[in-house]
């Protein structure tokens, strides 16, 4: 059963999102991949499948994935990038946007309320102009996670600026039907004083209240200091170090390495460091920190750090006692 704590706590909210996305309605990068499946179709049709395939092809192996013949590619990237789309550089954007939109906490750094407020409405504006360029209905896509991802992330901030909420969006929130909140809007069960064809968000949030599984948006009350320096007590007086973290939640620890040692940098540019320590130093130097990380298919895929975390080389080991486990 949810409590308190788990519906309001910006760490633990934090935690369960990493946990658990990519296993219920929040995969976008399933969206992600068909869109490229779809711009690599509409190519073939202007330059001939012959060249398009090859270009796409180099595409994805550029993204790190094994093409044997160019014609593959789309069975390629459909089989092999579905864990990882969520780190391409809009992927991250919808990563983001599913913290928000279903635990209402805000994955940046930015330690005044005012400027994640910002961040959030800057995220939802690219996510928005970004789908809406998508042709889905001609190349027959479904925006599937990713719309729908969007469009809770855009009726969560109705709710924490003021606005109006459109009926479905509060339906999700509520858990009921979009039918059962219409009949609120109107008639003989009204609770709601519609404008516009939305509710108040001052009445969706007192409607809400009585919803035990709706979790309020937190993202105000953030502590980024404290979230980036909390550790267990047993390890307090164990040496501090600052590694980089995906959008995934993924951590550069000592089980990302291979027996050459631990590779990082951009394709085409990468270098190969015999130790963990040597690694970490160089992509606390970089103005970008990428590391390449194995995955359960054998592959070496590419993450890259979007903020950097405080925590001890112990929390660092089990980090890689249980990526081990995992493999």
């Amino acid at each position: 059963m949810a409590t308190a704590d788990t519906l309001t706590d910006p760490d633990l909210l934090r935690e369960q999102f990493h946990s658990q996305y990519g296993n219920g309605y929040d995969f976008e990068g399933s969206t992600l991949i068909d869109i490229v499946v779809g711009t690599g179709r509409l190519l073939a049709e202007i330059v001939g499948s012959e060249n398009a395939d090859v270009g796409m092809a180099a595409l994805v192996r550029q993204l790190g994935y094994r093409v044997e013949a160019p014609e593959d590619w789309a069975e390629v990237l459909k089989d092999d990038a579905f864990g990882d789309a969520f780190s391409w550089k809009l992927g991250e954007t919808f990563h983001n946007l599913n913290a928000y939109a279903y635990y209402g906490i805000a994955l940046t750094g930015a330690s005044a309320p005012q400027d994640r407020e910002a961040y959030l409405k800057s995220e939802i504006a690219l996510a928005g102009a970004f789908m809406d360029k998508v042709p889905f209905a001609s190349w027959e896509i479904d925006p599937a996670d990713a719309g729908r991802t969007l469009r809770l992330a855009r009726g969560r901030f109705a709710l924490d600026t003021g606005d109006l909420i459109e009926p479905w969006a509060l339906a999700e929130f509520g858990g009921v039907s979009e039918r059962r909140i219409r009949n609120m809007m109107a008639g003989g069960e009204r609770v709601f004083e519609p404008k516009d064809g939305g509710v108040p968000a001052a009445q969706a949030l007192d409607w809400l209240k009585q919803r035990k599984l709706f979790r309020p948006s937190s993202w105000r009350d953030q502590n980024t200091f404290e979230d980036l320096a909390r550790v267990d007590r047993h390890e307090l007086d164990e040496e501090m170090l600052f590694v980089p973290v995906a959008a995934d939640g993924s951590t550069f620890h000592p089980g990302v390495g291979r027996e050459d040692g631990f590779t990082t940098g951009p394709t085409g540019r990468e270098k190969t460091w015999p130790s963990f320590e040597e690694a970490l130093s160089a992509l606390q130097r970089s103005p970008e920190p990428i590391w390449r990380r194995p995955t359960p298919r054998g592959l070496r895929t590419q993450a890259r750090g979007v903020r950097w975390e405080r925590t001890t080389r112990t929390a660092l080991d089990r980090m890689a006692t249980d990526a081990a486990a995992r493999l």
